[in-house]
């Protein structure tokens, strides 16, 4: 036991370490000094992967899609499978995927996955699905795309690390060209230029915090992500900047890139 603390604590400075872009020396003492032997100690990292949703624009299931002998909700669930930092995965998916989902895990041996739950008829409500299955209140939540394959490890662990300091945080890729509002090939407004931002997933927050946001917001309304929930209740979101390769898979378009990168 004692030796894995010791070696999670050395995993912590080096994550500290690397995050140094996004955070000052002296917050990363700071860090190192409370968060290193409470979070990584005590606190559980959990990640739940959403792969409920039907592939309208796709034409089927894309996260069951099969590329290189797996579909792509095994590929990136591998991906958190393998992180050091992440301790629990609940993965979200049609009701209907319940049983085939369970049997591939299986069949890949992916140990981390602790719950495999029903989506609901919104993103909003599969994501508010998998984040009542997480029985903590103290800890980090990560929300991620199943179909977003190219997640790396470096990310993951700059999200953990940037979430123990400002609670909710996303990441985007800044958008620099000129984007406009169109309805039936009718340019209907042109979007001012004030540093808009392409946003991805994952995205990082405290348990506690997006709990409550979830269980006070309107839930009527549409969100189309987890940090709009945030967003609509007042409660600050910190972006930073993300990886241009993290793609989302949408379209076949977008699969034949996929099927080019790897």
């Amino acid at each position: 036991m004692i030796m894995i603390l010791v070696w999670r604590m050395i995993k912590n400075i080096s994550i500290i370490y690397d995050t140094k872009k996004f955070i000052s020396v002296k917050e990363n003492f700071k860090l190192l000094t409370f968060s290193c032997f409470w979070l990584y100690f005590f606190m559980k990292v959990y990640a739940v992967i959403v792969g409920a949703g039907r592939g309208k624009r796709f034409g089927g299931l894309k996260q069951f899609i099969i590329f290189q002998g797996r579909p792509l909700l095994i590929y990136t669930t591998e991906i958190f499978e393998k992180s050091e930092l992440v301790d629990s995965i609940i993965i979200v998916v049609p009701k209907e995927m319940l049983r085939k989902t369970k049997k591939l895990l299986n069949f890949y041996c992916l140990k981390k996955v602790d719950e495999v739950i029903p989506g609901g008829e919104r993103r909003q409500d599969s994501v508010y699905n998998g984040i009542k299955a997480i029985k903590d209140d103290n800890g980090v939540v990560i929300i991620h795309d199943a179909v977003r394959p190219f997640i790396s490890q470096n990310l993951i662990n700059k999200g953990i690390n940037l979430c123990k300091k400002y609670k909710a945080v996303i990441f985007g890729m800044p958008i620099f060209d000129t984007i406009k509002l169109v309805k039936g090939n009718k340019v209907i407004q042109t979007i001012p230029r004030v540093s808009p931002f392409a946003v991805q997933t994952p995205q990082f927050f405290n348990i506690k915090l997006i709990k409550e946001a979830y269980d006070k917001v309107d839930f009527k309304k549409e969100f189309t992500d987890e940090a709009s929930i945030l967003e609509s209740l007042g409660i600050p979101v910190y972006i930073f900047k993300g990886d241009p390769e993290n793609i989302k898979i949408t379209t076949k378009q977008d699969l034949k890139f996929f099927k080019t990168s790897i």
